[in-house]
């Protein structure tokens, strides 16, 4: 693991080897995501029916939201799909949406 921080908002934090959710469930709870347990990232539009008025948690046991309070004002969400038993989908809303899909591509992609 390094320390080397390449992405930083109020919720995540990206780092050469993992994701780092500053609040997982509600405004508490930390967990670290390892690049190597993410199978494909996507992006989707962010509806009624995809997790827009989600604010965290889950609806089902495959996706999970990490705690957003502003997400609703969001438009697009980044979606890792990982080798996780449950919650095979990580649903992420960072504040610059485009710099970060560019950034996980590349960096999982290195993997």
């Amino acid at each position: 693991m390094t320390n080397s921080v390449l992405y930083n908002d109020k919720y995540l934090q990206i780092f050469d080897d993992r994701i780092k959710f500053k609040s997982w469930a509600l405004p508490w709870g930390k967990k670290e995501v390892k690049f190597s347990s993410i199978k494909k990232i996507n992006e989707r539009k962010l509806g009624t029916f995809t997790g827009k008025h989600r604010i965290s948690g889950t609806g089902n046991f495959r996706d999970w939201f990490h705690f957003d309070i502003d997400r609703p004002k969001k438009e697009k969400a980044i979606v890792l799909e990982t080798s996780f038993k449950i919650y095979k989908r990580i649903w992420i809303t960072p504040e610059r949406h485009a710099s970060v899909f560019n950034l996980l591509k590349k960096l999982v992609s290195n993997q």
